[in-house]
């Protein structure tokens, strides 16, 4: 019993030296947490005021821009109206020469007409030097401006990269539509078919019933699937489920026909599908097969005469002395005859 407590002191010591242990792990991981997480913030305020002297340096700029052209702009009036007043001077002094006016006389005209233009000019040189000084003064960051070709570029590349996923998108979306039209039709056509074969089989073998097939939801036909419903000779129209055993029988045979006639299949395996019909479907049933469906063949697994001696080739199935054996025979190599009255 000693040794059992002791045993169990000795585990306890562990435990808690593991516990100390995992606590200043966990102790200096948070301090290096911490510091990573100063160094975030101390990064993250640094790029924040780069941004904002980037986009302080963005404003200036067209600022700057706006001015120049207002300048510009300015200029070439102030040219034009220079241009113009040559072309007045000239005219004068054409008119000079024609009327032989006093030189004085012409030159008191001049100084009246000319006065206004130069006081405008004079002032609008003063504004442009006044703009030019302010303009030094700025010291605009120059290396915002190619952080912000760059963005540009960027963001032309991006807006090229988002073209071309949108018409690849685009591309892949229409040629999913036009499967989804592809399949929509192709089904459809098949359904229509099949529906009307199945109709005319239903009302051979039954001899004057009705079947037909119908979309649950026609605006989605691959939603909520089709719907089997018969109605057997004199009788009210029912599902395939609330029929009886012969009745649903049949009614797969004709489903099963109506399949082949539109898409025929080389070989077909039916399991006693006349164990619930009497003797007259059996033998519609039969000779449907051996007569119109010369395209495939058919292994039928039947207890039924009128059945199997319709086949091409019988295979007996039998057991004697505890041991399953087999016969195979060929009803078209007997001869029947008929004995003499």
């Amino acid at each position: 019993m000693l040794s059992i407590f002791k045993e169990i002191e000795q585990k306890a010591f562990t435990v808690q030296e593991n516990y100390n242990n995992t606590q200043k792990l966990i102790d200096q991981h948070k301090d290096v947490l911490d510091k990573a997480k100063h160094e975030y913030e101390q990064v993250k305020k640094t790029v924040d005021e780069l941004r904002a002297s980037e986009v302080d340096a963005d404003y200036k700029l067209q600022d700057m821009k706006r001015l120049y052209k207002e300048l510009e702009m300015k200029g070439k009036g102030y040219k034009k109206r220079l241009d113009d007043l040559q072309v007045a001077l000239m005219k004068h002094l054409e008119q000079i020469q024609k009327d032989l006016v006093d030189p004085e006389k012409l030159q008191a005209t001049l100084t009246d007409v000319t006065l206004t233009e130069s006081c405008d000019l004079k002032r609008a040189l003063e504004m442009v030097a006044l703009l030019e000084a302010q303009l030094k003064q700025m010291n605009p960051n120059l290396d915002s401006i190619s952080d912000y070709r760059k963005k540009v570029a960027l963001y032309n590349e991006r807006v090229e990269d988002l073209t071309t996923v949108t018409q690849q998108r685009d591309d892949i979306k229409k040629q999913y539509d036009e499967l989804r039209k592809r399949r929509l039709d192709e089904f459809m056509a098949g359904f229509n078919a099949i529906s009307l074969k199945l109709k005319e089989m239903y009302q051979m073998i039954t001899l004057g019933g009705d079947a037909e097939l119908e979309l649950v939801d026609s605006l989605d036909p691959f939603s909520e699937g089709v719907v089997f419903s018969v109605r057997p000779p004199k009788k009210s129209w029912k599902n395939i489920a609330n029929l009886s055993g012969g009745e649903k029988t049949l009614s797969s045979l004709a489903l099963v026909f109506a399949l082949h006639h539109y898409k025929p299949t080389p070989l077909y395996v039916m399991d006693e599908i006349d164990a619930a019909l009497d003797f007259k479907n059996v033998s519609i049933v039969g000779h449907y097969v051996k007569d119109r469906t010369k395209d495939a063949q058919f292994i039928i697994i039947s207890l039924r005469n009128n059945m199997f001696e319709l086949a091409d080739r019988l295979v007996g199935i039998y057991k004697t002395d505890n041991c399953t054996k087999s016969i195979t025979i060929n009803p078209g190599s007997f001869v029947v005859c008929e004995n003499a009255a």
